[in-house]
């Protein structure tokens, strides 16, 4: 018995015009499509009305750690995704060893803003190399399929240590990186992360990858194009460094004609151009050779500052950042005393960008508050807080988190994409790729699941920037061509059967809540689910109508 997807509109992932089709699933496979197919005993999901597309793929996400305490990556399937690729940034599990793991828990735990106390509840660490890791992940059942990356940073730590962070690699010591690349190649990771313009551990040194040379570089490009595999990394945000990091690594690939892809053009409204410049700028090192894919996500950037440990202030080392990353005890002291009051000053005023946009306090939202007596200023803004309370804003930030019992609610919104139309223009370039979710990190910041749905409901329902065909094969085929996802992205009989099933009209993208389901009692923000039909992985329905099923079917892929 199968199961037979009856009644729908089949958009298959090629980017060809819907048609009406049935979709027969057998076993693990699309057996049949065509009209009119009877159930023969098959499951029968509804999908009159309904577009039938291939399961999303997203190729940005950090759930290396969250597949050992949630192997659902909930609510990865309640948005359609069938398919996701970890380890991105320069950050992966392996390889590592054992007098290194705790130094990579921290730098993982900082840089993608998850609890430590989880890492250590739930991670085993039965691995040091890269092979073993994935014995261990195949030996998992997952809510959807899995992929990973190896991580640049991890590499270079196994094999310089200390070093690694100080500076570039000797010839001996690239050769040792890259035989542990081509052997973690060669055990099925999809390819290599780096960060090459962004990053810092929680003291503020770059990460070791930003130490790497062009000669270490090249050899890594050498290995991953002889496995014919694709180079994820981040650029330097930097508007005015952006063009030439993104170049360097661009031009780095070219000869090997090894594909790239990158993160870090964002939509800024108050420089529109850049965003359309750097995306010029990609099609133009595509058209010279260099298969460079810049990720765009549609999703405005809203951070909530996370006020035990997070990134929101690391521009601010010496004022605001130090508070963040004190101990409980510790802060009240920090925040009341007059010396560091003034030093707090002084770097709010000559920082120029912080995560949360410190110099645009009306698009700073007050979200929560712990006494009753403040309950007036929930959702209002924080230049409305200034305005009444009168003095420096950073003083008045202090007084409030004082106020707050060290904890109030504060958000930075529209960071970045806040102007949809700047979004859309972005999403529509065809040199881009639709990606960077960073779903799985930043969980006490934001929720970043749910992109697929906010793609399909405000740009291809609402405003009509893509058609349905072309936001489908946005999300599916072209990432699974371009990136090694062989046997998914598209719907044809002989397919690997990861499907999910939607009305436009059904949709919603709905603000997210935090939760408390992580290990050792951690929160997580949540995106509630996005009002699809059904998702199917592997042939096997893992969600239906807005709820989980008990099924994991998915599981570890490898190249």
């Amino acid at each position: 018995m199968g199961t037979l997807i009856a009644g729908g509109t089949l958009v298959d992932g090629t980017g060809a015009a819907g048609k009406r089709a049935d979709v027969r699933i057998t076993g693990r496979h699309v057996s049949e499509i065509g009209i009119g197919l009877s159930a023969d005993g098959d499951d029968v999901i509804d999908a009159r009305g309904a577009v039938v597309a291939p399961g999303f793929i997203d190729i940005h996400t950090h759930f290396d750690p969250t597949l050992f305490w949630d192997p659902t990556c909930d609510p990865m399937a309640l948005h359609g995704v069938t398919t996701i690729l970890y380890g991105s940034c320069g950050l992966s599990l392996a390889p590592v060893r054992p007098d290194r793991r705790a130094e990579l828990t921290e730098v993982f735990c900082y840089i993608e803003d998850l609890p430590v106390a989880a890492f250590d509840a739930a991670i085993p660490w039965t691995w040091e190399r890269y092979p073993a890791y994935l014995d261990a992940m195949a030996e998992g059942r997952y809510g959807l399929n899995v992929a990973g990356l190896v991580g640049h940073n991890p590499l270079r730590l196994f094999v310089m240590g200390d070093e690694a962070w100080e500076r570039p690699a000797t010839e001996t010591e690239r050769s040792r990186i890259a035989h542990l690349l081509d052997e973690s190649l060669a055990a099925g990771a999809f390819g290599m992360s780096t960060s090459q313009g962004f990053d810092q551990d929680r003291t503020g040194r770059k990460v070791p990858s930003r130490m790497c040379d062009d000669a270490e570089l090249s050899t890594l490009i050498d290995v991953l194009a002889d496995r014919g595999r694709f180079l994820q990394f981040i650029a330097d945000p930097h508007a005015k460094h952006m063009p030439a990091s993104v170049r360097r690594v661009a031009e780095l690939c070219a000869p090997r004609g090894l594909v790239n892809t990158w993160i870090s053009v964002l939509h800024d409204d108050q420089r529109p151009d850049d965003a359309r410049n750097m995306l010029d700028l990609s099609a133009t090192l595509q058209a010279e050779g260099s298969p460079c894919y810049p990720q765009i996500t549609p999703r405005s950037f809203d951070v909530q500052v996370n006020w035990d440990g997070g990134m929101s202030f690391m521009n601010m080392p010496q004022g605001w950042h130090r508070v963040v990353q004190a101990s409980r005890p510790d802060k009240a002291p920090l925040l009341n005393d007059p010396t560091w009051r003034a030093t707090a000053r002084a770097e709010w005023d000559r920082t120029a960008f912080t995560m949360i946009r410190h110099h645009r306090p009306e698009n700073i939202r007050l979200l929560s508050v712990t006494r009753p007596e403040h309950e007036r200023w929930l959702n209002q803004t924080f230049d409305q807080l200034v305005a009444e309370r009168g003095g420096h804003p950073s003083d008045v930030l202090a007084d409030w988190v004082l106020d707050n019992d060290l904890e109030p609610g504060v958000v930075g919104t529209a960071i970045a994409n806040g102007d949809v139309a700047g979004v859309a223009e972005m999403l529509v370039h065809p040199a881009g790729v639709i990606g960077n979710s960073d779903a799985g990190a930043h969980q006490q910041m934001f929720c970043a699941v749910g992109d697929t749905t906010l793609l399909l409901t405000r740009h291809v329902r609402d405003r009509g920037d893509l058609t349905i065909e072309r936001a489908v094969h946005g999300l599916t085929g072209r990432l699974a061509g371009l990136f090694g996802f062989e046997g998914r992205g598209v719907v044809h009989e002989g397919a690997i059967a990861d499907v999910t099933v939607f009305a436009l009209d059904e949709l919603h993208w709905d603000l997210d809540n935090f939760v408390s389901d992580l290990p050792a009692g951690g929160q997580r923000l949540r995106r509630p689910p996005g009002g699809y039909r059904a998702t199917i992985v592997d042939g096997v329905v893992v969600a239906e109508h807005g709820e989980p099923t008990a099924a994991r079917p998915g599981r570890l892929l490898r190249r």
